[in-house]
């Protein structure tokens, strides 16, 4: 009896030996990362921190989406890269529609995002969607998305993320401060705004 459970033993310890092949950690699993998260991703809601008029109406709202129209667009989306073509690269970038100012007077006549900024009705505001690429990685739990600082980006346009966190079906949900020209001067607020994909193709 003896005899078998030994022979048993050194059997099973030297299968688990054959077998014993390092598992891959999700964050590091690129092929898996690639089916699950890379392409483009739509805006599905934004909202402020506080409510703006930021389309100038008269009205104030926390939706970002009735005072933005550009962002319900194609264009404002987001675009994880995990590879490309064939090798990774783990590229974050959100195409945001930024803000353009104009007021037609002095030698600086379009607001840089920086300066204070009264309302004047004669002014006018237009929209450009815009991003900047990021290298990101994933947290081992694949519940957040870390992007990493550029030093070459601008700190009003094409900001980094302040978080983005991995929600139910893959949602991605980013929180971004930003400087918007608003019916009452210019607002430095927090947008947190919900992503979801919509194609793998990048």
């Amino acid at each position: 009896m003896k005899t078998f459970f030994t022979l048993g033993l050194v059997v099973s310890l030297g299968l688990i030996g054959c077998n014993n092949k390092p598992a891959v950690n999700p964050q590091e699993d690129v092929e898996a990362l690639y089916q699950r998260f890379h392409g483009k991703y739509r805006v599905v809601s934004s909202t402020s921190s506080e409510p703006l008029d930021i389309n100038f109406d008269g009205a104030s709202s926390t939706n970002l989406l009735k005072e933005i129209v550009e962002l319900t667009n194609y264009d404002a989306f987001l675009e994880l890269r995990v590879k490309y073509p064939d090798r990774s690269v783990f590229l974050f970038t959100q195409f945001w529609p930024e803000q353009y100012v104009n007021s037609y007077t002095g030698l600086d006549q379009q607001w840089n995002g920086f300066d204070t900024l009264s309302y004047n009705a004669t002014r006018s505001v237009h929209y450009a969607q815009q991003g900047v690429p990021y290298s990101f990685s994933f947290t081992p739990d694949l519940s957040q998305i870390l992007v990493t600082a550029n030093d070459k980006a601008s700190k009003i346009r094409w900001v980094k993320p302040e978080s983005v966190f991995i929600e139910e079906k893959d949602r991605l949900r980013l929180r971004n401060k930003r400087r918007v020209y608003t019916r009452t001067g210019v607002k430095e607020v927090i947008i947190t705004t919900i992503y979801e994909r919509f194609t793998m193709t990048t």
